[in-house]
């Protein structure tokens, strides 16, 4: 018996925005270059409810992850994958970990992924919605911290928003579906 995945429903808020702010990104012209200088280009999500976001050049792609399976490891244990464009791909569940425990495959279905590219290949980065494409300034750099579990600060946005160190969630995109 085969059974059919579910389609996840996308309603863009207001579709003129999207696609203005889509046409400015991929130009790398804002229609305010006054207002944009020193703003950083970024893709804003939640972890733990609380806002975040991370520099959009390491973004390859946003999806929402439809239907993720479970893969049996030789070790005992199970990896989620995802098909993203025809083509299986690691998830690495950011949002699970932060909050002390990463989802299975069957819970993940519908939630939506950063696909970042590390040295071993694309891994899409469960966190939590809405996704969005931003602009915000830095208002505060973090200090640099020890060897801790949770997602390392790169600063504090002028908006609220956590940024997440970008070269730190490639390492650890990478570090968490490598076998």
């Amino acid at each position: 018996m085969t059974e059919s995945l579910p389609v996840p429903r996308i309603v863009p808020g207001d579709a003129d925005v999207l696609e203005r702010r889509a046409r400015e990104l991929a130009s790398g012209v804002s229609g305010d270059e006054g207002a944009a200088a020193g703003a950083l280009h970024l893709v804003a999500f939640r972890l733990g409810g609380r806002a975040c976001a991370v520099d959009s050049a390491i973004v390859a792609r946003a999806v929402v992850l439809a239907g993720p399976i479970s893969i049996p490891l030789a070790d005992g244990t199970e990896r989620p994958v995802a098909f993203v464009e025809e083509r299986p791909i690691p998830v690495a569940d950011l949002a699970g970990s932060a909050a002390g425990a990463p989802r299975p495959a069957a819970e993940l279905a519908g939630a939506p992924a950063l696909v970042v590219e590390t040295p071993d290949g694309p891994v899409a980065v469960a966190v939590e919605g809405p996704l969005e494409l931003a602009e915000d300034r830095l208002a505060a750099t973090a200090a640099p911290e020890g060897a801790g579990d949770g997602p390392r600060l790169a600063g504090r946005l002028a908006g609220g928003a956590a940024l997440l160190d970008a070269s730190w969630l490639v390492g650890w995109a990478g570090k968490v579906v490598r076998p």
